[in-house]
């Protein structure tokens, strides 16, 4: 059975010569993977659509057995350039996407779980890189999760309940705070 959904790339894994493992965070499942095992093959019709934080409308078949489906076809939507022409940007995108990953289930059926990348994701490919983004989506992660606590900084909120958080955030949020044009 097929079903459509819109989604943004959150990782591409390779999967043989011209195949990869892409995971979304899509309106309908929060987190969803398929595999297209010519995603990168020339001529192929999502080669150049499917790339890192691209939101697609796509097709994709449900398995009778397992999470992986079959990713079908990709139009896309937005590819969020901008992201690309700034390494802080492109790291903010990188982080925000990697604590998603880490904090939420596949198959969740919660609008709001992608709502929330793809306007965090819409405004750091828009606005100026600064640490202040970062401290606002783990404020919103940690409130979705029902973790917000006027005791610990959202951060700290998510740490104690989900143990393995992407590494290099300390580092992110100094090199983002002392960035040329950050006020202190």
């Amino acid at each position: 059975m097929n079903a459509r959904d819109t989604g943004t790339v959150l990782r591409l894994y390779p999967y043989g010569d011209h195949g990869a493992i892409i995971c979304w965070s899509t309106v309908r499942h929060s987190i969803l993977r398929t595999v297209s095992r010519n995603a990168f093959k020339p001529g192929v019709g999502i080669n150049g659509v499917v790339d890192l934080f691209h939101e697609c409308e796509i097709i994709y078949r449900i398995p009778r057995r397992g999470e992986l489906c079959n990713l079908v076809s990709a139009e896309l939507i937005t590819p969020r350039l901008p992201l690309r022409g700034n390494i802080m940007r492109l790291r903010m995108a990188a982080y925000m996407t990697r604590l998603l990953l880490r904090t939420v289930e596949p198959g969740e059926e919660d609008p709001r779980w992608h709502e929330l990348i793809s306007k965090a994701l819409d405004y750091t490919a828009t606005a100026a890189p600064d640490s202040g983004t970062i401290l606002h989506f783990e404020k919103r992660l940690a409130e979705l999760h029902g973790l917000l606590s006027p005791k610990l900084p959202a951060y700290r909120a998510l740490q104690e309940h989900f143990t393995h958080l992407p590494p290099g955030r300390e580092e992110l949020i100094s090199r983002l705070a002392n960035a040329p044009g950050q006020t202190h």
